[in-house]
């Protein structure tokens, strides 16, 4: 221990006097390592925001969605109209299921006297509130009755009420979209973003009135509901179900063949976790392209010092060192060198997703700084590795050169 203890020591006297060609030689280690934590911690910070917006939906949360196939996502422009408004009349029927909900939405234009903002306006039902777990702060939701006479009623955002009525009170207020007058009848309580979407600006209609003075199309976005009994059994009778109102022939049950999805809350999650997953293999493996410089680098100085350090070399064998002693002395300084580059990049890497997280925080206020022991571990681990395993080249040729070659050296 006291000899590893003495290379250590000489080691850090060694980089010590070579100040700026050190540092020069970690900055592939520090950048590579900054950028791994980095990349996990915005990585992790994404899961995390995306996978509580999936599941505030509820476990017994089922979507029927245009486009094939078995997981979440965007349909393809083909295909966005391929799940009718029928389709939400027949499914509200079934026994098996509740709180059906169906959703269209478009971007248009709120106005309230002279001023005028930009929205993605929602249609649906009563049962909106329940499936997509909102509340009210001021007035009412949407009824029942509002769906039945077409209603010309709407609910706002908090965002909406705050930037047309500032300090007012907005409800049994007219308000303007496409020329055409709606009363505000509730203002929801703050809902934060999810799937990187503000659900404070989005107000809120009677799908009836929506189709009749607004959408005009035929088809809906997106069915929400509610399992009864068991999800996997409701998916499968749903499936079953919209294929016969679709006339789809698929005897294989093979979900692609279908021009429409039934997932669950449990299957978005698992989609985005593997995404999640591939997206964070990636960025990583771009990520350790710096640390293979950098390791090319630590091996590149290390024999530029043995060159320069070819008479020290000679006299300490000549004074009693064996290969083994020189062998052990520099790759001691390799990996006393990656150890501290990699201490340099998990404090800069940490740093910078702090950062980055208060930024982010300001547009998605439930964003988490997230930076695991695991990622720092590996991150450090790996940098040391790369000293140990790039010193070995540089180590074991200044071990076997000759004492006597090396004391004639100038």
């Amino acid at each position: 221990m006291e000899r590893i203890l003495k290379f250590i020591k000489v080691s850090l006297s060694s980089l010590w006097e070579n100040k700026t060609r050190s540092l020069l030689t970690m900055m592939g280690i520090i950048v590579g390592i900054g950028s791994v934590i980095l990349m996990l911690s915005v990585g992790k910070g994404a899961e995390a925001l995306i996978l509580s917006s999936i599941e505030s939906f509820g476990n017994r949360s089922i979507f029927v969605q245009p486009g094939g196939g078995s997981q979440g996502g965007p349909p393809s422009p083909t295909s966005i109209d391929k799940v009718k408004y029928r389709d939400y009349l027949a499914i509200s029927k079934l026994d098996y299921v509740e709180d059906v909900t169906p959703v269209v939405a478009t971007a248009t234009t709120l106005t309230y006297l002279n001023t005028t903002q930009l929205v993605t306006l929602a249609g649906s039902n009563e049962h909106y509130q329940q499936s997509m777990q909102v509340e009210v702060e001021r007035g009412r939701f949407i009824s029942f009755d509002d769906i039945v006479n077409s209603a010309r009623v709407i609910v706002l955002g908090n965002k909406n009420a705050e930037y047309l009525f500032g300090d007012q009170d907005p409800i049994g207020k007219q308000v303007k979209i496409a020329g055409k007058s709606f009363l505000v009848v509730g203002v929801l309580k703050p809902q934060g973003t999810r799937f990187f979407t503000s659900f404070d600006d989005r107000p809120i209609m009677p799908i009836t009135t929506m189709r009749q003075l607004i959408f005009g199309g035929d088809y809906v976005m997106s069915i929400v509901m509610n399992a009864k009994g068991n999800l996997e059994d409701t998916i499968e009778d749903l499936r079953f179900f919209i294929r016969k109102r679709h006339a789809i022939y698929n005897p294989e049950d093979d979900p692609n063949l279908d021009d429409f999805k039934v997932i669950s809350q449990v299957d978005a999650a698992e989609t985005f976790r593997q995404i999640s997953d591939i997206l964070t293999i990636t960025l990583v493996a771009i990520a350790a392209i710096s640390l293979l410089v950098g390791g090319i680098g630590i091996m590149n100085i290390m024999l530029v010092s043995v060159s320069e350090r070819t008479r020290e070399i000679g006299i300490r064998k000549a004074v009693g060192a064996n290969n083994a002693d020189v062998l052990v002395q520099f790759l001691t300084e390799s990996a006393v060198l990656t150890f501290v580059a990699g201490l340099l990049g998990v404090v800069g890497g940490v740093s910078l997703s702090w950062l980055i997280a208060q930024v982010l925080v300001r547009y998605q206020p439930e964003w988490q700084f997230i930076v695991t022991a695991d990622s720092v571990l590996l991150a450090f681990g790996v940098s040391v590795g790369i000293g140990i395993l790039f010193g070995i080249y540089p180590a074991r040729s200044a071990s076997r050169l000759d004492t006597i070659e090396c004391l004639r050296m100038e």
